[in-house]
C-alpha cells in the first residue's frame, strides 16, 4: 500500500518529535519540513529537507500537514496558510496511547506516546497532547489547544480554543453541574495547579494558579505579516535596516516612523506593541555597543522610546513613552524614564 505523504509545518524541536511519532506508523512518509525562515530553506533537519510553503506546495500539493509548533495561535496561523496552499489535515495518535472507545478526536489532532485518555472526551481540531499526559472523563478541548508534556487534567474540565497548558501543570476536577472552564487563549504556566475557572486570555501560574497578566487584547482580526524591504518604509511606515536580522512575531503592531537596526538581531515576539517614532538599535556607533534586542511576548513600548543594544524587555511589561531603555526590563512590570527605571509590578499600586 502506498504511504500517505505528510509535511511538518515548523522546522522545530516539536516538529522533530512529530517526525518520530509519525515514524511509529507504516502508513506515512514525512516528505519535508515547511518553514517561513528563508535561511533554513535548502537545508536538511534529521535527513528531511526544509523548504518554503510555496515550493512544498508545488512538490507535494494535496499532501497532509501537521503543525510543528506548540504555540496555539501560531499553529492556527500556519495551518490556515497550509490549507490555502493545498495541503490537508490528518490526525496522528501514537500506538502507545491508551484510550477508550468513547472519545471524539478532531481532524489534525496529535496525541503523543504515553498519554492516557479515559472516557467521554471531546477533542477539537488540531489539538496537541504531548508526552505522558492524562485526560479524565467528560473533558472538552477546543480547537488548537496544547498540553505540554506531563499535564494532568481531571474530569469535567472544559477548554476553549487556543489554550496553552505548560509542562507538568495540574487541573483539578469540576462537576457536571459546574465544570472547570478554561477560556479561549488562556496560558497556564508550567507546574501550575488550577483549582478554579480561568477567564479568556488570562495568564496564570503557581501552586494556586494566580493571575500573572491581564488578558491579551486582540486588536487585529485580519492581521498578516507585513512585507519588509531593506531600508524602505513598510505599508505601515516603519523601516528596517539589516532585515535578515529581524524576527517578527504574530500580530505585532509597530507604529509609524519607527526605525529598527537589526544588524546583530532584533526579536519582536507575538502581540508586542511599539508606538510611533521609536528607535531600536542592535548596534550603537557612538559607544560601539552591540547585541541582540528582544521584546518579549505582549510587551508594550511607548512612542518616541529609544532601545539600546543587548536589551530585553520582559513579557507583558509596559514601558512609558519617551523612555531611554539601556538595560533589560523584567517580566510583568511598568517602567519609564531617562534612563528607564522599573516603577512597579503590573497589578500593584505601590511604587518601587
Amino acid at each position: 500500500m502506498q504511504k500517505k505523504k505528510i509535511a511538518i509545518y515548523g522546522a522545530s524541536g516539536f516538529g522533530r518529535e512529530l517526525v518520530w511519532l509519525i515514524q511509529s506508523s507504516d502508513d506515512y512518509e514525512v516528505v519535508c519540513f515547511i518553514d517561513d525562515d528563508t535561511s533554513k530553506h535548502g537545508t536538511f533537519l534529521n535527513n528531511i529537507p526544509v523548504m518554503g510553503l510555496e515550493n512544498a506546495s508545488k512538490q507535494f500539493y494535496g499532501a497532509f500537514v501537521l503543525g510543528g509548533v506548540g504555540d496555539p495561535k501560531i499553529r492556527e496561523f500556519l495551518i490556515e496558510k497550509a490549507w490555502v496552499a493545498g495541503f490537508r489535515s490528518e490526525t496522528i495518535i501514537h500506538p502507545k496511547v491508551e484510550r477508550s472507545q468513547w472519545i471524539e478526536v478532531g481532524t489534525g489532532t496529535v496525541i503523543c506516546a504515553g498519554s492516557i485518555l479515559t472516557t467521554n472526551i471531546v477533542l477539537g481540531q488540531h489539538v496537541q497532547i504531548n508526552l505522558d499526559c492524562t485526560v479524565g472523563h467528560d473533558v472538552i478541548m477546543g480547537d488548537y489547544t496544547t498540553l505540554a508534556p506531563g499535564v494532568h487534567v481531571s474530569g469535567w474540565v472544559h477548554f476553549g480554543k487556543r489554550v496553552y497548558v505548560g509542562t507538568g501543570a495540574l487541573i483539578i476536577n469540576g462537576t457536571e453541574e459546574k465544570p472547570i472552564t478554561i477560556g479561549d487563549d488562556t496560558v497556564i504556566g508550567a507546574g501550575a495547579c488550577v483549582t478554579r475557572s480561568i477567564l479568556p486570555g488570562e495568564m496564570c501560574g503557581g501552586s494556586v494558579c494566580e493571575t500573572l497578566a491581564q488578558p491579551l487584547i486582540e486588536r487585529f482580526s485580519d492581521w498578516v505579516y507585513p512585507e519588509i524591504n531593506e531600508g524602505k518604509l513598510t505599508k505601515y511606515n516603519w523601516l528596517v535596516q539589516y532585515k535578515e536580522g529581524l524576527k517578527l512575531g504574530y500580530k505585532t503592531d509597530v507604529g509609524a516612523f519607527t526605525y529598527i537596526n537589526a544588524k546583530h538581531g532584533v526579536v519582536i515576539e507575538d502581540f508586542v506593541q511599539i508606538g510611533s517614532h521609536c528607535s531600536i538599535y542592535s548596534i550603537s556607533t557612538i559607544d560601539k555597543k552591540e547585541g541582540k534586542v528582544v521584546l518579549k511576548k505582549n510587551c508594550k513600548i511607548g512612542s518616541h522610546t529609544v532601545i539600546m543594544p543587548g536589551v530585553t524587555v520582559g513579557e507583558n511589561s509596559v514601558v512609558g513613552a519617551c523612555s531611554f531603555i539601556n538595560k533589560s526590563i523584567p517580566d510583568n512590570v511598568i517602567a519609564f524614564g531617562v534612563p528607564v527605571e522599573v516603577i512597579r509590578n503590573i497589578g500593584e499600586t505601590k511604587l518601587k
